[in-house]
């Protein structure tokens, strides 16, 4: 993926400090083998839609996370998990919950309909700090 350095810094760091560690709490039997993103850098407005204002895609401060790989072969695939009892949806809530520590804006499948199959992850600087998490 093409990033800009903080963002790329960002995921390095939610993964290293926050994603491999609850995995092995959720999915003790697995390791991090790679991460599945679905877009990074796009030149395209938000929401790609064709007025509006840019996206962060469009200046290398987004990602989009579609899933995990683990060294069992296995791939785990963001999906709507908000009523999911099992340590799956417990796993994708954590990290989801957790990649605000590290970005500023978070949208999970529970966002809305175009967030269903990813993360949406950027480092959207805002006034006062503000962070905007869902």
């Amino acid at each position: 993926a093409s990033l800009r350095c903080r963002t790329a810094v960002n995921l390095v760091r939610w993964t290293r400090d926050l994603v491999v560690p609850m995995l092995g709490k959720a999915i003790p039997e697995e390791t991090l083998v790679s991460v599945t993103q679905a877009s990074a850098y796009l030149c395209r407005k938000r929401m790609s839609s064709g007025t509006g204002k840019l996206s962060e895609h469009a200046r290398g401060t987004a990602i989009d996370i579609a899933g995990f790989t683990f060294q069992s072969g296995r791939n785990f695939s963001i999906a709507p998990r908000a009523e999911d009892s099992t340590l799956n949806g417990a796993f994708q809530r954590a990290i989801s919950a957790a990649a605000c520590l590290h970005f500023s804006t978070v949208l999970d499948p529970s966002s809305d309909a175009a967030h269903e199959t990813h993360l949406h992850l950027d480092t959207l600087m805002r006034n006062g700090g503000y962070r905007y998490c869902w």
